[in-house]
This record gives C-alpha cells, sequence and structure tokens, in this order.
C-alpha cells in the first residue's frame, strides 16, 4: 500500500476512536483525532500527485474515507443528542446518491469545486459541534448549529448538481 493510500485508509479507521470519544463523553479529544483525521484529506493527494503514485484505488477510497468519517462522526453526534438526526440522513442520502449515480456513470465524475468545498464545511460543522460539546460556556452551539445548516444546504446542492452533470455526461456519450 502506498503512502497516500495508507493515510486515506487511516482516515477512515480513525472514525472508530471518534466514535468511541463521542459516547463516552470526551469531545475535546474526539475533536482532536476528527480534525487529525480529517487533516490527513490535505495531504494525500498533493502526495500521491508528487509521487507520481495516484491510483484508481486512492481514487475512489478517497471521497469514500471522507464519507465515513463525516457520517460516522456526525451519526456518532445525532446519538448523543449533540447534532440533529435529520442532518445525519440528509447528508447520508446525497452520500449514498453519489455513490451511485457516480458508478452509473458512463465517465468518471470527479468531485467538482461545490462538491470540494461541501466537504470542507462538513467538516467545519462536525470539528464545531464537538467543540461546542467540549466546552460548552464558549458558547459555541449556534455557531456549530448554523455551520451545519450550511453544510447540509451545499451538501444538497452539490448533490443536484452532481446528478445533473451525470445526466449531462450520460447525455453527451449517447
Amino acid at each position: 500500500m502506498t503512502l497516500p493510500n495508507a493515510l486515506t485508509a487511516a482516515r477512515a479507521l480513525l472514525v472508530i476512536p471518534v466514535i468511541g470519544l463521542i459516547a463516552t463523553g470526551d469531545a475535546s479529544l474526539a475533536l482532536l483525532i476528527f480534525v487529525g483525521a480529517a487533516a490527513t484529506d490535505a495531504l494525500d493527494g498533493p502526495l500521491a500527485r508528487r509521487r507520481g503514485g495516484a491510483t484508481a484505488f486512492g481514487a475512489a477510497l478517497d471521497p469514500l474515507a471522507d464519507k465515513i468519517l463525516v457520517v460516522g462522526a456526525l451519526a456518532a453526534l445525532a446519538i448523543q443528542g449533540i447534532a440533529p438526526a435529520w442532518a445525519v440522513v440528509l447528508i447520508l442520502a446525497r452520500e449514498l446518491v453519489a455513490i451511485e449515480v457516480r458508478a452509473r456513470a458512463p465517465h468518471a465524475l470527479g468531485a467538482g469545486l461545490d462538491g470540494k468545498a461541501k466537504t470542507v464545511l462538513q467538516v467545519v460543522a462536525v470539528a464545531a459541534l464537538l467543540a461546542a460539546s467540549a466546552w460548552p460556556p464558549a458558547g459555541l452551539a449556534s455557531l456549530a448549529n448554523g455551520l451545519l445548516v450550511a453544510a447540509v444546504a451545499l451538501t444538497l446542492l452539490s448533490g443536484v448538481r452532481l446528478v445533473l452533470r451525470a445526466k449531462q455526461t450520460t447525455a453527451d456519450a449517447a
């Protein structure tokens, strides 16, 4: 396994301790691990391209690792009553649709700018929710919830745009 692929796999696997820490109420350590895991997303792609080691496996694993990390942490937060369940459902539904659309597309459908921004906003929202839970006196709950609403809105918008791009790609291929 290449180093970039190992970083990507680590991102997905680090959701396990994040979920465990959320479940035990240690939001500050969960936040630290979550942010560290999310930071690997900024490293794996450029590292793979610089080394000339970008692989189809890595290209498929990278967005999946993002989805696992974000949805897993958000679901754990929802179970603890820190995040609303509707946000988990909407984000998960969009991500499942994206997987299906990409699987059926005649050509590769990479993430657009809105999809990349969606991932960043999701990560920031989850981190803010963890910070609000770790330090309630800081008064971050309103900001965290606002970021989550914005993340869900961008998630849905980017999902619609992905479906439209897929339809256009399918029409162009015919």
